[in-house]
């Protein structure tokens, strides 16, 4: 999907990052804009942060990348809220977690929700970048609801 302009819409649709860590907001920056993802980044400490936003904004955010282990709201209550909005449901926001750890029980109780996928961040700057770049590209070419916009 190309405009007149040869600017892919896409690239115009802003990544959400819900991480308590701030050092992973710089690591997730950094990652993207080396891995030439132009897309803007919309970062947040908690979920009752993206929740606001989500609710207030006018934008369509092309993923949600929500870590699970939060204070306050954490990742499965804010994907608990987000299905409960009758609004946000109808904007088919990909929702990945995106965490730096798993167990068994936190992955059975993720896809409990409605979630598009739970990925690792990886041990090292590489992996993070890898990740990232495989979740941005799969949600770039994937067909959802916001294709047909």
């Amino acid at each position: 999907m190309v405009d007149s302009t040869n600017v892919d819409p896409f690239d115009q649709m802003p990544i959400i990052h819900i991480e308590n860590d701030i050092d992973y907001h710089y690591l997730v920056e950094k990652a993207l804009r080396l891995a030439s993802i132009r897309n803007p980044v919309r970062f947040f400490t908690n979920g009752q942060q993206a929740l606001a936003y989500l609710q207030t904004t006018n934008e369509v955010p092309l993923v949600i990348l929500c870590d699970i282990i939060m204070p306050g709201m954490d990742g499965f209550e804010l994907r608990d809220r987000i299905d409960a909005d009758p609004v946000l449901r109808l904007k088919a926001i990909p929702f990945v977690y995106f965490s730096t750890w798993s167990t068994k029980e936190l992955v059975e109780k993720a896809y409990q929700g409605t979630i598009q996928g739970y990925h690792l961040k990886g041990e090292r700057f590489a992996d993070l970048q890898a990740e990232l770049l495989l979740i941005v590209a799969y949600w770039k070419r994937c067909l959802h609801l916001r294709s047909f916009q």
